[in-house]
């Protein structure tokens, strides 16, 4: 769901954010939940072509920035690529990096932090807290799918425009 939020509020904001997914238990191949597809459907983003896969070490090592939805997560990444455990952030452990640091600098309307300032300053919040996980809506009803849509829109939100605000004040 959070690639698809992403690509969507990425092209509404005309920001060239790319964005993939993989899981820790992922199958390979596999359709979107249906519960998710018609969450996603329902708020009018697209749904289709989606195949599940296992997030392999190859592909954690080529990515800029790995955003997972919880500290476990987080975990298991950073112990499949020990060496690229600094590139890895929940993602609401991110957004609030990004927030706290734009409340400390004077920024100009048009930079934002950098994924090296954000790596470095990670020690400003509890990486260990629980506010900072999305809970994986598997094996619930519906409207645990709804409640994750309704926690990562916003968090997606923000990372758009720090992406879109990185980009432009480079």
């Amino acid at each position: 769901m959070a690639e698809r939020i992403c690509r969507d509020t990425a092209a509404k904001r005309g920001v060239g954010l790319g964005a993939t997914s993989g899981g820790i238990g992922a199958l390979n191949g596999q359709t979107m939940h249906p519960f998710a597809a018609e969450v996603l459907t329902e708020k009018g983003l697209d749904a289709t072509d989606f195949e599940s896969r296992y997030l392999q070490p190859r592909i954690v090592q080529a990515a800029d920035l790995v955003l997972c939805t919880t500290r476990e997560h987080r975990a298991a990444r950073q112990r499949m690529v020990p060496a690229r455990w600094k590139r890895m952030f929940t993602l609401i452990e991110f957004v609030e990096l990004v927030s706290i640091l734009n409340g400390d600098a004077q920024r100009e309307a048009d930079s934002a932090p950098s994924i090296e300032t954000i790596m470095a300053s990670r020690g400003r919040i509890d990486t260990n807290s629980a506010h900072l996980d999305i809970l994986d809506p598997m094996g619930q009803p519906k409207a645990d799918f709804e409640r994750v849509y309704r926690e990562l829109s916003p968090q997606v939100g923000a990372l758009v425009q720090w992406a879109r605000r990185s980009v432009v004040g480079q």
